[in-house]
């Protein structure tokens, strides 16, 4: 019989970026050793398991939580930015509580891929520091992450290695055309992207954007497509943002689709403007030119990481500088798009160390 893992992650809540981690996670891990036994912690259990073809766990139910590590080899935290008190000071004392739960068990936990911080609260970054220097590997998908870490006092081996995302493949081109059929887009037409969600000063957000794709629809003969990430959410502001533009040639995408089939339609956008972070690595694995509306500090870690410079602040964004990036980011789309490819392919060796590392502790208790 073969050893069980069970991963933690904000899983079971209809976000695209969220789903995607977990998706990696498990074809990767199954693809390099076909009899480990893989659960999860999820929102939604039967959901999970439906999907990914693990055992879920109520994440909120303290006994089946506390039985499901007992009865895991190991316990993986992660993907995902699960350590940080921007959202709430709840949010991280959860993920920490499960790694002391399973640390008290004498198992061995391994910090996978995350992204780390903002950590603002003192107490947090102390219980972040015991709880870290207790792991037995921490890989991390960006440099600002183990700064981060470093500065809080965390010690021990502590890797950069990338997004497990980026092992991800694309749903097939005759997919996308369905998908478009569906949603009434025209498929022969290029296309510039968009990605956006609710943040502070959002009604600034969705003006700017609105007008910048009526400016588009003036500038360039292209058609404009709203993708959202998060479901419901991501889709009203998207819905908003589409009426207010006036545009005829602006679509928003309705329905909610699987990982792969969202980096299909991505691949097909000759740029895309994005704030949500997995928006923008499901271009990077396409090599799609890209412009960050940078709205917390993971989405400049990645940019940082990608070498991309378009960026700008999600929350005071003007419309002239905004208008100006997409002009650049146009005129040099197709260098971008070579930079990108040789970029995601780095970035994809790095996805499968993860795993690599991963493996090779379980393999050592």
């Amino acid at each position: 019989m073969g050893k069980s893992v069970i991963i933690s992650g904000y899983y079971g809540f209809d976000n695209s970026g969220d789903d995607a981690i977990l998706k990696a996670i498990v074809k990767d891990l199954r693809k390099m050793n076909s009899n480990l036994n893989i659960s999860a912690f999820s929102n939604n259990p039967q959901s999970t398991e439906e999907v990914y073809g693990i055992k879920a766990v109520n994440r909120i139910n303290i006994w089946e939580v506390f039985k499901g590590i007992y009865s895991s080899d190991m316990l993986i935290s992660g993907g995902g930015s699960l350590l940080q008190d921007i959202t709430s000071t709840r949010s991280i004392l959860y993920y920490l509580s499960l790694i002391n739960i399973a640390k008290l068990l004498k198992k061995p936990v391994v910090i996978y891929a995350n992204g780390i911080g903002p950590i603002n609260k003192k107490i947090n970054k102390i219980l972040t520091r015991k709880a870290l220097n207790n792991v037995d590997l921490i890989t991390l998908r960006d440099y600002n992450s183990k700064n981060t870490l470093e500065e809080i006092g965390v010690k021990g081996k502590i890797v950069v290695t990338s997004d497990p995302v980026f092992t991800l493949e694309p749903s097939s081109r005759e997919i996308i055309d369905k998908i478009f059929e569906e949603e009434g887009i025209p498929k022969d037409n290029q296309i510039i992207g968009i990605s956006v969600r609710n943040w502070k000063n959002s009604k600034n957000l969705v003006d700017v954007v609105s007008k910048a794709i009526e400016y588009i629809d003036s500038t360039y003969d292209v058609k404009t497509v709203l993708i959202p990430m998060h479901y419901p959410e991501d889709l009203d502001i998207s819905m908003e943002i589409a009426q207010k533009s006036n545009s005829p040639n602006c679509y928003v995408i309705k329905n909610k689709y699987s990982v792969e089939d969202m980096m299909g339609i991505i691949d097909r956008f000759e740029l895309i403007i994005a704030m949500r972070l997995h928006s923008l690595i499901y271009a990077a694995a396409q090599a799609v030119p890209m412009i960050g509306l940078v709205y917390d500090p993971k989405v400049d870690g990645l940019l940082e990481v990608l070498e991309v410079y378009a960026k700008c602040d999600a929350e005071n964004v003007e419309l002239i500088e905004l208008c100006s990036l997409i002009d650049k980011t146009w005129k040099e789309r197709a260098s971008i798009k070579k930079s990108l490819n040789i970029k995601k392919e780095e970035l994809r060796e790095k996805a499968l160390d993860n795993v690599k590392m991963t493996l090779d502790v379980l393999k050592s208790r």
